[in-house]
């Protein structure tokens, strides 16, 4: 009985111990289900709430109004239109199997295609770099030619789309009309037209008329500036005049801006000393900002001007011709010209030495002598003598002649006291301002310009504009040896290239032109040395040579032997070439392929010839390294270790092997050379001979960049 018992109790502890677990598990069930539940309207939600955010956000992008599927040129141009293809896992692997692929065939393909691509002119190189032939100038403009119509679609993109539909609907008025380089009209067969529809006739006069408008809303413009100029706003004024030179024609703003000032402050009554001042300082801000041919403008027209004044013979009581003078004085004073015009000037009014011409001289005399006793005491002293000699066969009581002779000896004495009312420091303050007004990169470049060419700018030409005929004699001064004033004149032909090129200023033109005619890089180098330009402006030299070279259908080693001998004759131009191609490293998706193995060979004949340090490639990130920056190091690779000589490769090493600064870039080089030449040199199976070298080079190298501190071994 007892054991029955006992055993229907435990039975029935048993139930309920069963029954207590299917109930936890029917709560635990409930509790798991509960959360799923939870967790799926709190997803509904959570999608309900990114799909506002997404709605918001599309409003804001402007997304939402897109009437096709297709991804916004906007994703596509912020590099985003990979990403919805990414996260479809499918694409995902492919992606992933095509890089794989690409890893495995590509390295083999692209080092042979490098190394390809540097023998591509190794034969010729000798030849091209004597360059002592006609035969090499017209072959490198054809070749610059050639490359230049390659590139005319790139030009057409700077163009805005306005320009474009404008061009197009003129066109498209009279499809079978062209005009010849003559201006002659002609059809389609090439014969001339004489009789042309009234349609075309009447478009030259509606553009005369829209001109005459627009030059008369600018005359408006600046007028209203000069009103508003004084040393206070000096800088506003001068920013935006610059602004309307950007966006008007220059000849059209400097046309206006020299009639606008004469009108200003030439008058019959002597004008004040400060107004001219500050008008003057104007111009010379913008001939430095703007370009040499406004200064030059203003003084051929001022020039002009006091010519024909002076023969006019005007009283002394009007000042016309003074305040003319005070403009000349003033501009000197702000260094747009040279002492030599000055001179000359005083020259023309001693000749007559009349009392207005005596006045004029006393007036130079003592806005400007002091400062032209200090550029040419030599020329003052002639000039004392000679206005000493005048003045003895004229009547000793003339009062304004012994004055001006007291100015005279007080100026060759350096005796500032003597001068009445004489004070500079205005002058000077202007000239502290205004070298805070004038760009970064540009300096006031002074025109060394004769009186004679100024006077006679409409028959011989204007040489010191680019481009402009001149027919003249240049040794202006016989007897002396003149270079100043001296220039090349170059062929129309050449002029259109380096339009093409856009070669936008007139040094860039000079340089571009010089380049393209020089006999050899020796006279190359002869005549820019002689262009007379500043430090910041002989940077433009290398600007023009490397853009030049990369420009090169093939690589012309005239450019590298150039920049060599640059950098030979001063540090500086290192400097320049080395911050130069700091700039170009991050553009390098620009370049295509040829303008890229342009770009390493100039820089590998730099490295081989001493010229430049391999530390300049410290700058580049070799962990993270794109396509073009890989393709050209490697290029420069192999043109280093198929150096002919194998002392001139290895120098090239030992130059970063000791400094301790360079050890990360010495690593990386090291890297790069092992993972990117040697493990593919073995897989070419062309240019045996070549691999052979390269990696002979290559473990020459390693051992010479491997030292205690490196943490990397192959």
């Amino acid at each position: 009985m007892k054991e029955n018992i006992i055993k229907s109790q435990e039975s029935h502890g048993e139930l309920h111990q069963n029954n207590s677990k299917r109930n936890a598990n029917e709560k635990l069930k409930k509790q798991r289900k509960k959360k799923k539940m939870d967790a799926k309207s709190n997803l509904i939600i959570d999608n309900e709430h990114e799909d506002k955010m997404i709605k918001q956000l599309e409003k804001r992008l402007k997304l939402n109004k897109r009437k096709s599927n297709t991804i916004p040129k906007s994703f596509i141009n912020d590099g985003l239109d990979y990403l919805l293809d990414f996260c479809d896992n499918d694409n995902r692997k492919q992606v992933v199997e095509m890089e794989e692929q690409l890893l495995k065939g590509e390295g083999d393909k692209d080092l042979e295609e490098d190394i390809a691509m540097f023998l591509e002119n190794d034969d010729a190189k000798e030849a091209q770099i004597a360059l002592k032939n006609d035969k090499f100038k017209k072959k490198k403009q054809d070749e610059m030619v050639d490359s230049i119509k390659e590139s005319d679609e790139d030009l057409l993109s700077d163009k805005s789309l306005d320009d474009i539909e404008t061009n197009i609907s003129q066109s498209s008025d009279n499809d079978d009309l062209w005009e010849d380089i003559y201006g002659r009209t002609r059809d389609k067969k090439g014969n001339i037209v004489n009789n042309v529809s009234s349609v075309i006739q009447r478009k030259p006069l509606e553009a005369i008329q829209d001109n005459d408008e627009k030059r008369c809303r600018l005359k408006k413009q600046l007028k209203g500036l000069l009103n508003r100029l004084a040393e206070s706003n000096m800088h506003i004024i001068a920013n935006q005049v610059d602004e309307l030179y950007m966006c008007n024609s220059r000849n059209d703003m400097n046309t206006i801006l020299s009639e606008l000032i004469m009108q200003a402050l030439i008058s019959s009554v002597l004008t004040p000393d400060r107004l001219i001042c500050e008008h003057m300082m104007l111009i010379t801000i913008l001939h430095a900002n703007v370009g040499t041919e406004v200064g030059a403008h203003f003084l051929l027209t001022f020039i002009k001007k006091f010519d024909e004044m002076l023969k006019a013979s005007y009283t002394v009581e009007d000042k016309q011709l003074d305040n003319l003078v005070l403009l000349l004085s003033h501009l000197y004073n702000f260094k747009v010209y040279n002492h030599r015009l000055l001179y000359q000037i005083l020259d023309k009014l001693s000749s007559k030495f009349e009392e207005k011409e005596i006045e004029l001289i006393l007036l130079i005399l003592k806005t400007a002598g002091f400062p032209l006793r200090k550029d040419d005491p030599l020329a003052l002293k002639e000039l004392i003598l000679n206005l000493q000699k005048i003045a003895s066969n004229i009547e000793s009581d003339n009062s304004r002649v012994k004055f001006m002779l007291d100015i005279l000896m007080a100026i060759k004495n350096n005796n500032v006291s003597k001068i009445p009312q004489y004070d500079p420091s205005h002058i000077e303050h202007l000239k502290k301002l205004m070298k805070s007004f004038i760009h970064k990169g540009k300096s006031i470049v002074k025109l060394n310009i004769s009186l004679e060419d100024l006077l006679k700018a409409d028959e011989r030409g204007k040489w010191w504009i680019v481009g402009c005929a001149w027919s003249g004699n240049r040794n202006l001064d016989e007897g002396k040896k003149v270079t100043e004033g001296k220039k090349t004149m170059f062929s129309q032909n050449i002029l259109d290239l380096a339009r093409k090129q856009r070669m936008n200023t007139d040094i860039r033109r000079n340089i571009f032109c010089i380049l393209m005619t020089a006999e050899d890089y020796l006279d190359a180098f002869e005549k820019l040395s002689h262009l007379g330009l500043t430090d910041q402006q002989e940077r433009e030299i290398i600007y023009v040579l490397m853009d030049c070279c990369l420009q090169e259908k093939k690589f012309n080693p005239y450019y590298a032997v150039l920049a060599e001998r640059f950098c030979v004759c001063d540090r500086k131009y290192q400097l320049t070439i080395q911050y130069m191609l700091w700039d170009k490293f991050k553009i390098l998706d620009n370049y295509n392929v040829k303008q890229l193995a342009n770009l390493a060979k100039f820089l590998t004949h730099l490295f081989i010839q001493r010229s430049l340090s391999i530390s300049i490639l410290k700058v580049l990130n070799f962990a993270e390294l794109d396509k073009q920056t890989m393709k050209l190091v490697r290029q420069i690779m192999i043109g280093i270790f198929l150096c002919k000589n194998e002392e001139d490769c290895l120098q090239v090493f030992e130059r970063i092997s000791s400094t301790s600064l360079l050890q990360t870039f010495r690593e990386s080089l090291r890297l790069f050379i092992n993972h990117f030449l040697i493990r593919n040199i073995e897989s070419c199976k062309v240019m045996e001979v070549e691999g052979a070298l390269i990696k002979q080079r290559a473990y020459q190298v390693d051992k010479l960049l491997l030292n205690r501190e490196c943490k990397i071994l192959f």
